[in-house]
C-alpha cells in the first residue's frame, strides 16, 4: 500500500519577554527562505491560522504566537497600549527565539500589528503580506472606539458568558457588528458551532484585555503608516471579507502596495508567490 506523507506536526512553546510568557505555535524546518512571522486577529489565538500554518511550513519555518493579552500569552502592562506596543513585544519575542529576519503575514488586528514591526525594525523584515486592514474615516474611529469592544467584566451571574457568545454571533452576521439592522447585514450566514465555540471561548478567555487590541487598531492611522514601509507589501482580502474595501482605498492612495481580492481557495499560492517571489 502506497504511503501517505503526513502533513508537518504543529509544535508550541513558549518565550519569555518582559510581560511575560508568549505562547506560540510552529511548523516546518529551516530552509533557505526566512522563517514566517503568523499574526492572528482578535479576539482569536494563533490556532485560529492552523489551518493557513501548515500548507506554508511545507517549505520554511513557521511561527505563530499569541498576542500580548489573547490566547495564552501575557497581558500587556501597558494600561492602554498601541500597535507600537504589540509590534515592540512580538520583536522582543522574535529576539528570544533568534530570528533574525522573518517574513510577516498578519490578519486583521495582526496586519496592523504587521505594519509597525516593520517601520520599527526594516532591517529584520524581508517581505509583509496583510490579510485585511481596517482603514476608518474620523467619524467612523470615534464610533468604532465608542461601540465596538466595550469593557466587560466577570459578575455573579455568569452574564459575561451570553455576552461573549452573542458579540461572536453577531460578527458573524454585522459589520459593525454594533449595527445589527438590514443596511450592515452581511448576508453570510451563522458560522459553524464548533467556530463560534472557540472564538466565544477565547473571548472569555481573553475578557480582561480583549478591547485593548481593538481600540489600539481603531486609533491606527492605516494609510500613513502604510507609506512609511520600505520592503514589499501584499495587502490581500477575502471578497465577503467586511475590510475588503480596504483594498480599494490602500490601493488608490498607495502605489507602492500589491493590492488583491483573493479568494480563500487561491490564498495560499497567492502568498507562497509572494513571499517567494525573488528570494535570495
Amino acid at each position: 500500500m502506497r504511503e501517505v506523507s503526513a502533513p508537518p506536526p504543529i509544535d508550541r512553546g513558549f518565550v519569555r519577554i518582559a510581560e511575560g510568557l508568549i505562547h506560540y505555535r510552529t511548523a516546518g524546518s529551516a530552509t533557505d527562505r526566512p522563517p514566517l512571522w503568523m499574526m492572528h486577529a482578535a479576539p482569536a489565538s494563533s490556532k485560529s491560522l492552523e489551518s493557513q500554518l501548515l500548507p506554508l511550513a511545507a517549505t520554511r519555518r513557521v511561527f505563530a504566537p499569541d498576542t500580548l493579552g489573547y490566547g495564552d500569552s501575557a497581558a500587556p502592562t501597558v494600561a492602554d497600549p498601541e500597535l507600537t506596543d504589540y509590534a515592540d513585544a512580538f520583536l522582543r519575542a522574535m529576539d528570544g527565539l533568534g530570528l533574525q529576519q522573518v517574513d510577516l503575514y498578519g490578519f486583521h488586528t495582526g496586519a496592523h500589528i504587521a505594519i509597525e514591526i516593520a517601520i520599527a525594525a526594516p532591517q529584520r523584515v524581508r517581505r509583509v503580506v496583510l490579510d485585511g486592514l481596517l482603514v476608518l474615516s474620523d467619524a467612523q474611529r470615534n464610533e468604532f472606539l465608542a461601540h465596538y469592544a466595550p469593557v466587560v467584566s466577570p459578575d455573579e451571574q455568569g452574564t459575561q458568558v451570553l455576552w461573549a457568545l452573542n458579540y461572536i454571533r453577531d460578527q458573524a452576521w454585522f459589520f459593525p457588528h454594533f449595527k445589527r439592522d438590514a443596511a450592515h447585514n452581511m448576508g453570510l450566514g451563522a458560522m459553524p458551532p464548533e467556530v463560534v465555540h472557540y472564538l466565544t471561548t477565547e473571548l472569555l478567555k481573553s475578557l480582561a484585555t480583549y478591547h485593548l487590541g481593538y481600540r489600539a487598531v481603531f486609533r491606527h492611522r492605516v494609510v500613513e503608516r502604510l507609506q512609511q514601509i520600505s520592503c514589499p507589501v501584499l495587502l490581500v482580502a477575502d471578497p465577503a471579507d467586511p475590510t475588503r474595501e480596504s483594498v480599494r482605498i490602500v490601493g488608490a492612495q498607495c502605489p507602492a502596495i500589491r493590492c488583491e481580492m483573493v479568494p480563500p481557495e487561491t490564498k495560499t499560492a497567492c502568498l507562497l508567490a509572494f513571499l517567494d517571489a525573488n528570494r535570495p
